[in-house]
């Protein structure tokens, strides 16, 4: 079903795929992307409009195998709602050594190294940042510790005992388990464990590969890693200046930058059909 309203994170996205778009479906900033899914199943529900979100996958997901689509985040009656980036966010494509050659004429070579060289001096920061990550998508969100226990369905119900004993031993259970599920998850021996298994997935020499950088790295971390002299030498005073002018670069060239990721196709067929 084809979706006339696409929601998005931030100004960045919003600027970038609206010229992608070119208002088929048309694009709204909506902000932080955990409001993404239930806004635009308001518009769909109160408002009857077809609308859809895209979200960055941040370090909420595992990367796919295959990042040539874009991953479902949500479905809605079968069909999707939502969907995310297969790379990190909306940054890491506009940091494509094709994009910046065309964009600002450093060669392909040269990006794709200089990308490498700054994904090696962070790497243990994006190590870090995986491995919270990682044990933040494992915590129980706060609805998951009720305030009704689990048989009660029904707003207009009571549970079989309102009594002290049996209300006392419901809530101290309650919480005994949630907090237990914490625990397991925090305990520092598993950390450790994570540290080392996410070190290993991001190696050094996984990440000696600019796709592979691009794909496991923050685009805002490897921005604010470029070298001074590098983004002065290109004519830039800063990294901010620099993700500017590729955002305008890919807005009045955004047929070639669609051609460029087969990922950008995939979601431009999905939302049209």
């Amino acid at each position: 079903m084809p979706i006339d309203l696409l929601i998005v994170e931030g100004n960045l996205d919003s600027e970038i795929l609206a010229a992608v778009f070119q208002g088929s479906p048309a694009v709204r900033r909506g902000g932080p992307k955990n409001s993404l899914k239930p806004q635009a199943r308001y518009e769909r529900e109160r408002n009857g409009v077809e609308a859809g979100y895209v979200r960055d996958r941040d370090f909420d997901y595992e990367p796919p195998d295959d990042c040539s689509v874009v991953v479902v985040d949500s479905m809605i009656n079968n069909l999707p709602l939502g969907w995310h980036w297969a790379r990190h966010e909306i940054e890491n494509y506009l940091l494509d050594p094709g994009i910046i050659e065309s964009a600002i004429g450093i060669t392909e070579r040269d990006w794709s190294q200089l990308i490498t060289d700054v994904a090696g001096q962070i790497r243990w920061y994006q190590i870090a940042r995986w491995t919270i990550g990682q044990v933040r998508r494992s915590l129980p969100p706060h609805y998951e510790l009720e305030t009704r226990p689990a048989g009660i369905k029904n707003e207009l119900q009571l549970p079989d005992s309102t009594d002290e004993p049996n209300s006392r031993e419901w809530c101290l259970a309650s919480i005994r388990e949630f907090a237990a599920r914490f625990e397991g998850y925090t305990f520092s021996d598993n950390i450790e464990a994570n540290l080392d298994g996410r070190s290993r997935a991001i190696s050094e020499k996984c990440l000696s590969d600019a796709a592979s950088a691009l794909i496991g790295c923050s685009g805002k971390d490897l921005l604010a890693g470029l070298p001074a002299d590098v983004l002065d030498h290109a004519g830039f005073g800063n990294a901010g200046e620099l993700r500017a002018a590729l955002r305008d670069w890919v807005r009045a060239n955004a047929k070639e930058a669609i051609d460029h990721f087969p990922e950008w196709q995939s979601l431009l067929k999905q939302v049209r059909e």
